[in-house]
């Protein structure tokens, strides 16, 4: 099976390289995050650059992938406070990424490292 764009995507973001996550969306991609959703690849791409500013150490710990969608679920922390996250990508027939999931918890860490974060 070759490696489709949501998998490049979600790879390069767990390694913090949020513009070569960014390059993979399409350009009316929608990304649903703990806050709110956001649409357009540009102001997704903003968005990610400062969320994989306060992420650190992301390890994917489960990969799940099949037809156009792939999820991982990963561990990492946030001002060195361990989180637990799933990030769901999926992909259209063109392997563009269309639209993206990305759920964290607990809401401590979360909310510790929202307040770093300039959007």
């Amino acid at each position: 099976m070759p490696t489709t764009s949501a998998r490049l995507l979600i790879d390069a973001f767990l390694t913090g390289d949020a513009p070569s996550a960014a390059a993979l969306l399409d350009t009316e991609a929608t990304f649903h995050s703990p806050i709110r959703d956001y649409a357009g690849a540009e102001r997704i791409g903003s968005v990610w650059q400062a969320v994989t500013g306060v992420l650190t150490d992301a390890r994917p710990t489960s990969l799940h992938e099949r037809d156009n969608e792939t999820i991982a679920f990963f561990a990492g922390a946030i001002k060195d406070q361990p989180i637990d996250g799933v990030l769901r990508a999926l992909n259209d027939d063109e392997n563009r990424v269309t639209d993206i999931t990305l759920m964290l918890r607990p809401w401590a860490a979360v909310k510790a490292g929202i307040a770093d974060i300039k959007i």
